[in-house]
Parts: structure tokens; sequence; C-alpha cells
């Protein structure tokens, strides 16, 4: 049937009317394939990359050692210092040599044991070793100086338990337990994040452009004249691409994520695609105030770009909040993007249920609601 009978009710009037829409803004999606084509690569081959080619751990950090006792001890500390974090280049014979080790950038560290290193150890004389750190790469250097520190204490504490075999020593023993992510990878947590990143990017791309080409091809009066409320046009632009935003969630999670990556996705993965398709449509709100803010395809471009760096950082996605000034973290807290995060990582990461996420995604709904009102009000003043 292509038309509505006169004999149906206004709702089913209404729903028929948002289906035809939404039929359109598929057909346009697939007609305009740079989009898509960009689309596919950013939630596949984006996707794989930056999960494995942005590390925040310490790993193959040069390290030159200075060893001026020759000793079992000494050689004891230097394996210690093994892969995958640190990479032993060679031992040399003086301090200027390590020093310029630094400075040309050959090494990241350089070790220097002192003269009877293992004799004060076994008399319980106090002794010392100096580590040089290249502070050129500041992040890098902050974690390799804890590393080697780590090192250094646990080296240390075996010695003086070595010491004092034969007396009652009393000890504080750290027994440390990692949960979610034993083995400390961090590649499930960065696809988790670039996914995120890349749902809220197209959410408010893909409607942004869809209203920017009606309004360059001058067909968005068409439907303004349409039997078609504001809502309904709206609508018809979001939902379209909420649910190709799913599909493509789901590309990343089941093809990359958990066949590519060979990484386990935990959680109930229909909550997370429910808690994903609110937070859609709230950013796809935000893409329609860009468009009604706008003229053409280049403008919606232009704020985009310049509003994505700054929405990322006060979401909390790329500064951790910790390290954020206090001035910003109300602003954080107003972000949806922050709390669709604590979400998707509760519930792929640690497997939360509803009971442990339900005020993220509280949070989301309220803080998308008024985006979307706000979007819908202005969509509606726009073309007056």
């Amino acid at each position: 049937m292509n038309q509505s009978s006169e004999h149906d009710s206004p709702t089913l009037v209404w729903f028929w009317r948002l289906g035809v829409v939404c039929r359109k803004e598929l057909v346009q999606f697939i007609r305009n394939w740079i989009i898509a084509l960009f689309m596919l690569y950013a939630f596949t081959m984006m996707a794989y990359q930056n999960a494995t080619a942005i590390s925040q751990e310490l790993k193959n950090a040069g390290l030159v050692v200075i060893d001026n006792d020759r000793s079992k001890a000494s050689r004891d500390l230097i394996y210690r210092f093994h892969e995958p974090q640190f990479r032993f280049i060679e031992q040399l014979e003086n301090g200027r040599d390590g020093i310029k080790r630094l400075d040309d950038g050959d090494a990241a560290l350089v070790l220097d044991i002192p003269p009877n290193f293992d004799q004060d150890l076994l008399n319980g004389y106090q002794t010392s070793l100096q580590i040089q750190v290249d502070g050129a790469d500041s992040a890098r250097a902050y974690l390799a100086a804890n590393y080697a520190g780590n090192i250094v204490r646990q080296f240390s504490t075996e010695a003086v338990r070595k010491q004092f075999a034969d007396e009652p020593l009393p000890m504080v023993e750290n027994d440390q337990r990692v949960w979610f992510s034993p083995n400390h990878e961090e590649t499930l947590f960065l696809a988790i994040q670039d996914l995120a990143q890349h749902i809220f990017l197209f959410s408010i791309l893909l409607p942004a452009s869809a209203l920017a080409r009606e309004k360059e091809r001058g067909t968005v009066e068409q439907l303004l004249v349409s039997p078609l409320s504001p809502l309904q046009i709206m609508l018809g632009k979001i939902l379209p691409m909420v649910g190709i935003i799913l599909l493509a969630s789901i590309v990343t999670l089941f093809v990359i994520i958990e066949g590519a990556l060979a990484l386990n996705v935990r959680g109930n993965i229909g909550l997370f695609l429910g808690v994903t398709a609110l937070f859609s449509a709230s950013a796809a709100g935000l893409g329609i105030l860009i468009a009604s803010l706008t003229r053409n395809m280049g403008q919606v471009g232009i704020v985009s770009i310049t509003l994505m760096p700054i929405l990322f950082m006060l979401s909390g996605s790329d500064t951790p909040p910790e390290m954020m000034p206090d001035s910003l973290l109300p602003i954080m807290y107003l972000s949806p993007l922050h709390h669709y995060l604590n979400a998707a990582f509760g519930i792929l990461i640690k497997g939360a249920e509803l009971s442990m996420v339900w005020d993220s995604i509280l949070y989301v709904t309220i803080l998308g609601g008024c985006v979307f009102a706000f979007s819908l009000i202005r969509f509606r003043q726009s073309f007056r």
C-alpha cells in the first residue's frame, strides 16, 4: 500500500509518514558512497589500528649499563631490567659515554652501579646506585623512572631478607590483585574507547550532513511544505543513522575486537546496544543543531572538526578526569559521552548488569533528552 488511507488512525498515519522519511534517508546514505566508505574504514581498519598502534605502557626503553662492580649482585640487578619494558643496548665503561647516549637519543636510561656494590650489600652497609633518564619525552620518562624504582625496591627488599635470613624480621608484603585485566592488557580498553569516539563522531556527522545536503539542494523547503511535522523530519534523519551506527558497532565488536584482536568482550551485548542507541540519538540531536546553524556541508565540516577535540577532551575520554582542572569537572559531568563511556566500559570490560550502570544510563537519557529538545526547538525556529 503506497498511500495511507483516510480511514487510518492519526497515529498510524504519523508513523507511516515517519517510515517514508526514514526509507528516503537510508537510500540517500547508500548513494553517498564517500561517507559510507569512510564510516566502514573508521569502524574496521581504523579501529584495529588505533587499538594496536597506540600504547600507554612502557615498552622497549633503551638501557645502557655502567657496571663498576661486575659482581653477582650487579648482574642480578641488571637482569631484572628485561623485555618487554626495557631493551638492553650495551655496557659502557664510564658515565660520560652514558650521558652521550642520552643526549643522542640512543638510550632512554643509564644504570650506573658503583664499585663494591655486592660487598656493601653483604656487609650490611648502605649503598646507592644512579639511574639517569632521558626526560625529553616526559610521559615515557615518568613510566621508565617508575618501573626502574619498583625494580630497585624489589631488589633491595630481597637483599635485606637474605641478610637477615636467620633472624625474624617483620615485613609488610604487598599482595596485589588486578581485576578485569590481570595481564595489564590495554588493547581492549583502547578498542572500546575508540569505538565510543567513532559512535559519537558519526552520530553527529551523519544527520548533520543529511540536513546540510537538503539545504544545498533546496529540498528541505519541500519537506517543510509537506504534511510532515518538524519532529517527523528530525526523527526521520536521526533514526536511520542510529540504526546504521548500531550495525557498525556490531561489526567492530565481533569482527574487529573479538575476531581480529582475539579479545573477549564481557557483559550483555543487548544492553550495550540499547545504551548506544540512546547515546547515538542524543548525539544526533547535536548534529541536527549544528546543521540548523550552518548553511552547507563545508560549514558543517568546519564546525564539527572544531568541536570534536573539545568535546572529546571535556568528556574525559582523551584526558582522565583525575588530570583535569577542577574548573572543568562540572562541564565534564554535563557531557553525555562521559557517562556513556562509564557505561560502555562497565558493560564490556567488567560485565556489569543494568543494576550497576543504571545511573550512567540515566544521565545519558536526561542529558541527551535536553540536547534533543533544544535541537528540535532550534530546528523549528530556523525554518519559520
